[in-house]
């Protein structure tokens, strides 16, 4: 059974936003594969593509996140081309002798580069508890963030965010949204019953802030480039970038109007 669940599209109605399905994960991953994974800041501050292994490892975790059916991809209607992603992740609070999703991800990390980007995100993420802060008890997480490169600068990112923020309140009125996605022979939805009342994202570089401060997220805490370290050498670094010195953690609530 093939699902579709739009959410939009730019004002050309070229591209449009659709909920992630089986037949757009493929072209979703390979977005995160030619956008990602190459220009992101973390991943370049992590050195990801100079270690074969770790980017197919970050793959799995896309495909974790892809279970929860609340992932959004932008679509070229010319092309039928997935030209953006945003991989989305149900996150559930732990209690103090559990680990968090991320956490028992990491420990199955067999590469070094995408554990530290992991941890890198378990870092950000412990500094300040969202489920605290906001008296919530399930997150929406807009995990990555991706377009195609020569697809910049058409609003793409802002609409896939957006859309997970629409997602996400029609989640908070009861609506059954998800889409499920079969991995190795099951389409079983993870965190089915999970209705969140928060969304929350790192913003790593000067763009995806904007979308959020356009959006009305909250900015909650940032940490500089320089802060960070993976094999000796700050992130800044390798970044190299006056645009790109710091990451953000912002949320926004979603309504239930």
């Amino acid at each position: 059974m093939s699902y579709y669940r739009p959410w939009g599209s730019t004002e050309n109605g070229r591209i449009e936003f659709e909920s992630l399905s089986d037949d757009t994960l493929e072209g979703a991953l390979n977005v995160i594969r030619k956008s990602f994974f190459l220009y992101e800041n973390v991943c370049r501050a992590v050195e990801l593509n100079s270690e074969p292994g770790a980017s197919k490892e970050l793959e799995e975790l896309c495909l974790y996140a892809a279970k929860d059916g609340v992932s959004v991809v932008a679509i070229d209607i010319t092309t039928n081309e997935v030209v953006g992603v945003a991989f989305n992740k149900i996150q559930m609070p732990s209690n103090s002798s559990e680990k968090s999703f991320f956490e028992c991800f990491s420990e199955n990390c067999r590469y070094k580069s995408s554990k530290a980007l992991v941890d890198f995100m378990i870092d950000v993420d412990s500094r300040t508890n969202l489920f605290k802060h906001y008296r919530v008890n399930c997150i929406l997480e807009i995990m990555f963030l991706a377009t195609l490169p020569n697809y910049g600068k058409r609003q793409i990112g802002e609409m896939l965010v957006a859309s997970s923020l629409e997602l996400g309140k029609e989640l908070r009125r009861d609506k059954n949204v998800r889409i499920p996605i079969t991995i190795q022979g099951s389409n079983k939805v993870t965190n089915a019953d999970a209705v969140p009342t928060l969304a929350s994202a790192i913003m790593t570089s000067k763009y995806s802030y904007q979308i959020a401060m356009k959006l009305y997220f909250n900015q909650l805490l940032e940490i500089s480039y320089d802060e960070c370290e993976y094999n000796g050498k700050k992130y800044s670094e390798r970044i190299n970038s006056q645009e790109h010195r710091r990451c953000v953690l912002v949320a926004k609530r979603l309504s239930s109007m």
